[in-house]
């Protein structure tokens, strides 16, 4: 920049009334804003190198600013963004199917890590249930089938609230008109 004339330190409150502070330096041609994100004092220092500057006799000035903070916490925000969206995207998707016709239920659970089928007779099977689980400072449900072996396979892996896995679970009764 040539002909600097003054710098100062533009003062903008925000709507919530936060405040944020950014040099100006003028010049007969424009005005040239540095960044805003520095505090006051940082500014304050900034303002009088530059002034200093336009009232000595020295040729040359050197103010660096930089973002990298705000940088790094963009990209780490990005990063936690994807590392939902992959565990989304990678969880399982069930689909549980009652066959009167051959007598045997399957469950089959998809994700991108792979396929499970769980396979068995519908004489086998020994009742339904509903297992709770406390979350914080709420309980989630999923439905079980029971075995005659008294093994418990999950229809669902995940829990969820009560309302739904008690239609899900009385839906499969009146199907299968247990």
């Amino acid at each position: 920049m040539f002909d600097l004339q003054e710098a100062y330190i533009l003062t903008k409150t925000g709507s919530k009334g936060g405040k944020t502070y950014q040099v100006i330096i003028v010049t007969p041609f424009a005005d040239f804003a540095l960044l805003s994100h520095l505090s006051y004092q940082e500014n304050q220092e900034v303002t009088s190198k530059i002034n200093n500057f336009i009232n000595s006799g020295q040729t040359s000035l050197l103010v660096q600013q930089n973002e990298r903070d705000y940088l790094f916490l963009l990209i780490l925000f990005i990063l936690i963004i994807m590392a939902i969206a992959a565990y989304f995207a990678t969880s399982p998707v069930t689909t549980c199917t009652f066959y009167k016709s051959i007598d045997k239920v399957f469950i089959e659970r998809k994700s991108w890590r792979g396929n499970q089928i769980i396979e068995h007779p519908l004489e086998n099977i020994l009742y339904f249930d509903i297992q709770e689980k406390q979350y914080k400072y709420s309980k989630l449900y999923r439905a079980v089938i029971v075995l005659k072996s008294l093994k418990q396979i999950p229809i669902n892996p995940q829990y969820t609230d009560e309302r739904n896995i008690r239609y899900a679970v009385s839906r499969i009764h009146s199907f299968l008109k247990l």
